[in-house]
């Protein structure tokens, strides 16, 4: 009995050998519909960040061009959808490049082949993908023009928003614009469990960043 036992075991262990190498050979599928959201808060902690909520892509700049096209594509991947204003225009070549390296290593390419659903771009498209977002990166506030940056609301707004990226221009929104601009940031730090500052001081940033803005 124990060697026939043994050969129905052995058997089972190369079917199930053979389902895999069959499942993993079949229809291409995207990392995000495979895994769902729970997978995608795993890829997300494997790309060794903390990164914000993702954005809707009706919301992204010029939601219609090839780039926006490319970075859902692209991106979603593996994460949620970055904003381009997550980082600045000097920024955004280098964060392509890692993201890319990752990606053709992860699309057979390179030593992770079990994970090869993932695409990589070819290199016009890369160059499309940095052109866009550089032309819709974050606006770096010039600190030595605004002598106000010493009082409590601009070192409020240093301390606040300097956490997560660089300072951003006050004047890339209008005074309008800048309280749902704020509040979308604390739900931001809440989501990613950063201490988000009190409603006095995020009203003293409001004000500061009013002050400064487009209009």
């Amino acid at each position: 009995m124990k060697p026939n036992r043994n050969l129905t075991v052995g058997l089972v262990l190369l079917l199930g050998s053979v389902i895999g190498l069959v499942t993993m050979t079949g229809p291409r599928s995207s990392m995000a519909e495979t895994m769902g959201n729970q997978g995608m808060g795993m890829m997300d902690g494997m790309m060794g960040e903390r990164m914000p909520p993702g954005i809707d892509p009706a919301k992204l700049p010029v939601p219609q061009s090839e780039g926006a096209r490319l970075i859902q594509h692209y991106c979603n991947q593996c994460h949620s959808l970055p904003a381009p204003g997550l980082h600045t225009a000097a920024e955004w070549p280098t964060v392509v490049a890692r993201m890319n390296h990752r990606m053709q290593m992860m699309s057979g390419r390179g030593k992770m082949w079990m994970m090869r659903d993932i695409e990589a771009p070819s290199q016009q498209e890369l160059d499309t993908l940095i052109t866009y977002l550089q032309a819709n990166a974050l606006k770096v506030m010039e600190i030595t023009e605004h002598p106000e940056m010493d009082s409590p609301a601009g070192i409020a707004f240093q301390q606040t928003c300097s956490r997560c990226h660089s300072l951003p221009d006050s004047g890339q929104h209008t005074a309008d614009e800048w309280p749902t601009v704020v509040k979308r940031m604390t739900r931001n730090m809440t989501k990613m469990g950063m201490s988000v500052p009190d409603k006095t001081t995020l009203e003293e940033i409001v004000s500061f960043l009013q002050m400064h803005s487009g209009n």
